[in-house]
């Protein structure tokens, strides 16, 4: 798959905030004139309908087993530059399969306890396939819905230091993402009110998954046809 940048969101817990990260992070490649396939691969399909109000440019996959996984995704090299894959709550076999095809998979962990151990597990888990992978994935874990003043969010950011792979800057307990999610769109598209969520999603995506675009872009693509 080379040239082909895959990116999954997985965990074994639900509520962390894995298909909002996941919708967010597929409008804002297609606004770097990236050309994005996204795959929901959750039952439920939330991300799917979210996806196709928010960024209706974006050709949306649900694939629901290992094999449609395991098969399908290593065929759209030739179409896109990058897949967005909206990873199943829980570590079944779906989420083996995505880690099997990711380059880089975001594991977002809300601020508690038992966020902190679904995250290390899911973290076990990513470490088996990158043994019988022999490297990838690229494991990055992404603290969410903090609120600083509170002990249970402190204690988290610091205990990421302890778990054995790179920590993202997290992002804040905010109104603007449920209220994007209702409207169907993303917090860039929701105006001033929502200034400081965008920047600090944008943030996020820049500083994890900047560097793992390896291809041209579209719009680089047509520079070099003209």
């Amino acid at each position: 798959m080379e040239g082909l940048m895959i990116f999954a969101f997985t965990n074994s817990k639900g509520g962390v905030g894995k298909t909002t990260l996941a919708v967010h992070l597929a409008a804002w490649l297609t606004e770097q004139s990236r050309r994005v396939a996204f795959v929901d691969a959750d039952v439920q399909a939330s991300s799917s309908a979210w996806m196709a109000e928010a960024a209706a440019s974006t050709r949306v996959f649900r694939l629901q087993t290992p094999d449609d996984i395991l098969e399908q995704v290593p065929g759209l090299p030739d179409q896109f530059d990058d897949v967005v894959i909206d990873g199943p709550a829980g570590l079944s076999e779906v989420s083996r399969a995505i880690l099997f095809v990711a380059d880089l998979t975001l594991l977002p962990c809300g601020p508690s306890m038992l966020d902190l151990r679904a995250a290390t597990e899911a973290i076990r888990v990513v470490r088996q396939a990158q043994v019988i992978r022999q490297g990838p994935p690229r494991a990055i874990l992404v603290p969410n819905k903090l609120q600083v003043r509170f002990r249970l969010s402190q204690e988290l950011v610091q205990a990421t230091g302890s778990l054995g792979i790179p920590s993202a800057g997290g992002l804040r307990l905010r109104q603007a993402y449920a209220e994007a999610a209702g409207q169907g769109k993303v917090v860039c598209q929701l105006g001033p009110s929502a200034a400081a969520a965008a920047n600090e999603i944008k943030t996020l995506f820049e500083e994890t998954c900047r560097d793992e675009i390896r291809t041209p872009s579209l719009a680089e693509r047509r520079t070099a046809n003209y």
